[in-house]
C-alpha cells in the first residue's frame, strides 16, 4: 500500500500545538480531498516534558490506510522541523525512503543547514523558511528556554489561542503543501488563521533541491 507519511517534529509544552496544527490541518484538508488520513501524537516522546523532542504524525493516502494502529511513522516521506536548533543530535529522518523533503524553521539558508542534515542522501530537497519572522515571533531565537516557565503558552489548561495555525506554524504549513503537493493549497488556506504569515511563507521559502536521492 503507497500513502504519504508526514512526521513532525516539535518541543514537548512550549510548542506543541504547533506541530499539531501543522499535522491537523494536513489530514483535514486531505478528508475534503477525498483522500483516507490520520492525525496522531506520540506519547512514547513524552510530550508532557518541557523543551523535549515530539512528533507528531500524519499520513493520506488514496485507499484505506491498512496499518491504520500503527501510532509511528515508520517510513516518512516529508519531516518538518518547528524549530532550528533541532537540526542536531539525532537521526530524525530515520526510515525516510528515498526521495523525501525536509522542511525547517530557520532564518539560515538550505546551503548552510544542509551541513548539519543526518542521511542528506535521502533527500531530494532540503527546504528552509523563516517563520518566526513571518510570524513576528522574535521571542523564538533569543528566550527558547524562557518559554518553558510560560505555562500558558501553547499546551496546558488554556492555550494561547485556539485558532489553527495562528502563528508559526501558518509558513511551515505553506512550506509543506508548495514543497511537496501533499494536500492543494486551495483546500488548506481557509482553515489557516494567520493568513499574512501562511502567503508570506509560499514566497519567502528558499529550496535547495538535492536531485536524485539514491537508497
Amino acid at each position: 500500500m503507497a500513502y504519504t507519511e508526514l512526521t513532525v517534529w516539535t518541543r514537548g509544552i512550549i510548542m506543541d500545538k504547533e506541530g499539531r496544527d501543522i499535522v491537523n490541518s494536513v489530514a483535514a484538508a486531505g478528508r475534503l480531498e477525498g483522500k483516507y488520513t490520520q492525525a496522531m501524537e506520540n506519547y512514547v516522546d513524552n510530550p508532557d516534558r518541557t523543551n523535549a523532542p515530539t512528533r507528531k504524525y500524519c499520513r493520506l493516502s488514496d485507499s484505506e490506510i491498512e496499518n491504520a494502529l500503527t501510532y509511528e511513522n515508520e517510513h516518512p516521506n516529508i519531516v518538518v522541523l518547528v524549530e532550528q536548533t533541532m537540526v542536531k543530535g539525532w537521526d530524525y529522518m530515520r526510515g525516510m525512503p528515498p526521495g523525501g523533503t525536509l522542511i525547517i524553521n530557520t532564518h539560515y539558508s538550505p546551503e548552510y543547514m544542509i551541513r548539519f542534515v543526518p542521511g542528506p542522501e535521502r533527500l531530494t530537497q532540503l527546504v528552509c523558511v523563516d517563520a518566526a519572522k513571518l510570524a513576528d515571533h522574535k521571542w523564538l531565537y533569543y528566550r527558547l528556554g524562557e518559554l518553558g516557565l510560560d505555562r500558558l503558552s501553547t499546551e496546558g489548561a488554556a492555550e494561547r489561542n485556539k485558532a489553527i495555525a495562528p502563528d508559526i506554524a501558518a509558513p511551515l504549513i505553506a512550506a509543506v503543501v508548495k514543497t511537496t503537493g501533499i494536500v492543494k493549497l486551495e483546500t488548506i488556506e481557509p482553515m489557516i488563521a494567520n493568513k499574512a504569515a501562511f502567503h508570506a511563507g509560499l514566497e519567502a521559502l528558499q529550496v535547495l533541491p538535492l536531485g536524485q536521492a539514491v537508497a
